[in-house]
C-alpha cells in the first residue's frame, strides 16, 4: 500500500503539468479563434497544441500509478538511497528542461503563431514579375501546404535540400518544383534563397506584432519539457527497480505494465508529430541553416523510440515465457516496419493531424484518446489466457537495497 503523502504529491505534480497545457490551448483559441485561425495553427502545430492536450492527459493518466510507486519506493525510503535518486533524478530533469527550452526559444526561426493573429490575415504577398521573386502571403502559403498535403505523395515530393555544397555540386538545384514560399514554380536554388526571405520576413512581422501566445509558450515550454523527461525517467527507473518494486508491491507493478505499454506506444506520436511539423516548415523556411529545435529532433525520436519498446517490453515480461518471445519478437518486426515506413508514417500524419487535416481529424484524434483514456480508467488489460499463471509475491515493507 503507497503512502497517501506519495498519491497527493504526484497527484499534485501531474496536474500543475496539465494545467499549463490546457491554459496554453486556451489562449490559442481565445486569441486565433476570432480570426478563424484556431484549428489551422492547432493542426499545423500539432505537436505543442494536439497533443500535449489530448495525447498528454493519456499520458498523465497511465503513468500516474506507477509515478505513485516510484516516488513512495524512493521517497519513504523503503529503497535504500532512495532519496539521492529522487532528488538526482529531479535535479537533471530540471537543468535539462531549462536548457532544452531555453535552446529552443533563441531559435533563429520563429514559429508563425508567434505573430499575431491580425497581422497573419493582414499579410500580403509580394509580387513580382519574376516568380522565383515573388513572396507569398503567410495565409496563401498556409493554405497551398493544406492543399498538397493530400496529394500522392504528400509533400515529401516537394521537399528539397538547400546545403550550400549541395547546390553547388548537386545536379538537382536547377529542378524546378512548386516553392510554397513563393507560391509558384521555381528552381531548387532559387526557392532556398525565397524560403531566407520567407523566414526574416516572418521574423521581422513577429518582432513588430508579437502574439500572446508567443509569451505564454515561453513559460509553458519548459513544462512541456519536465512532462517528456518524466515520462523519460518513469520508464528507465521502472526498468531498473522492476525486482525490488515488485518484492515491495507485488502484483500492483505488474497492474501498471499494460497502461504504461499503452501510454508509452502513444507518447511516440510526439517526435513523429514533431518531424510532421519540420517536413512541413521546411518547406517553408528550411533554406539549409540549423538550429537546436532541428539538430535535437532526430534525438528525441530515437530516445523515445528506444523508451517505448522498454515499456513494451516490462510489460511482455508478464506473459508466459513462450507468449513474451513471440510477442517480443512480433514487436522487433513492427519496429523494423515503422523504421523503413517512416516517410510513409510522416506524409499520413501530416496529411491528417498536420497542416492537411481539419476540425473532423481533430475530433477523430480526440475520440480515440477519450476511447483509450476510459480503457485505462475501467482496468481493461489484454486477455485472461495470456496473463502469466504463477502468483505474484506479497506485499512487503522491508527496506530494499538498489
Amino acid at each position: 500500500m503507497t503512502h497517501i503523502a506519495s498519491r497527493i504529491a504526484v497527484t499534485v505534480f501531474f496536474a500543475v503539468l496539465y494545467t499549463a497545457f490546457l491554459a496554453e490551448v486556451g489562449v490559442l483559441f481565445y486569441e486565433f479563434a476570432p480570426e478563424g485561425l484556431a484549428i489551422q495553427m492547432a493542426t499545423l502545430f500539432a505537436h505543442n497544441f494536439l497533443f500535449f492536450p489530448i495525447a498528454g492527459l493519456l499520458a498523465l493518466i497511465a503513468f500516474w500509478r506507477p509515478a505513485v510507486l516510484l516516488v513512495d519506493a524512493l521517497g519513504t525510503g523503503k529503497i535504500k538511497g532512495g532519496w539521492v535518486t529522487l532528488l538526482s533524478v529531479g535535479v537533471v530533469m530540471g537543468a535539462l528542461a531549462f536548457l532544452l527550452s531555453s535552446a529552443f526559444a533563441a531559435s533563429n526561426t520563429r514559429s508563425i503563431f508567434e505573430v499575431a493573429p491580425d497581422a497573419i490575415v493582414a499579410d500580403e504577398s509580394r509580387e513580382s514579375e519574376d516568380p522565383a521573386a515573388r513572396r507569398a502571403s503567410i495565409g496563401e502559403a498556409l493554405l497551398q501546404l493544406h492543399i498538397m498535403a493530400d496529394v500522392d505523395g504528400g509533400l515529401h515530393s516537394f521537399q528539397s535540400r538547400c546545403e550550400e555544397d549541395w547546390l553547388r555540386y548537386g545536379i538537382a538545384a536547377d529542378q524546378e518544383k512548386l516553392c510554397f514560399a513563393t507560391g509558384t514554380r521555381t528552381s531548387v536554388a532559387a526557392c532556398c534563397q525565397a524560403k531566407t526571405d520567407f523566414r526574416a520576413h516572418v521574423n521581422a512581422l513577429q518582432a513588430d506584432n508579437p502574439s500572446l501566445l508567443a509569451a505564454i509558450h515561453r513559460y509553458v515550454l519548459p513544462f512541456k519539457m519536465v512532462f517528456l523527461l518524466t515520462l523519460l525517467f518513469i520508464g528507465i527507473l521502472l526498468v531498473w527497480l522492476r525486482k525490488p518494486l515488485t518484492r515491495l508491491y507485488g502484483k500492483a507493478v505488474q497492474q501498471v505494465s499494460f497502461p504504461l505499454a499503452a501510454g508509452g506506444a502513444l507518447v511516440l506520436l510526439w517526435p513523429l508529430m514533431n518531424a510532421a511539423y519540420l517536413s512541413t516548415s521546411t518547406l517553408l523556411t528550411g533554406d539549409g541553416t540549423s538550429n537546436a529545435y532541428r539538430v535535437t529532433a532526430p534525438l528525441f525520436a530515437l530516445g523515445f523510440g528506444v523508451w517505448a519498446m522498454l515499456l513494451i517490453f516490462f510489460h511482455l515480461r508478464t506473459y508466459p515465457s513462450h507468449i513474451e518471445t513471440a510477442l517480443k519478437s512480433a514487436g522487433a518486426i513492427a519496429a523494423a516496419i515503422g523504421v523503413f515506413r517512416y516517410e510513409e508514417i510522416v506524409n499520413y500524419l501530416t496529411r491528417t493531424l498536420g497542416v492537411g487535416g481539419g476540425l473532423v481529424a481533430v475530433i477523430v484524434f480526440t475520440v480515440a484518446v477519450a476511447s483509450l483514456i476510459a480503457a485505462v480508467i475501467m482496468g481493461v488489460k489484454p486477455p485472461d489466457f495470456l496473463d502469466p499463471p504463477a502468483e505474484d509475491p506479497e506485499p512487503s515493507e522491508t527496506k530494499v537495497s538498489i
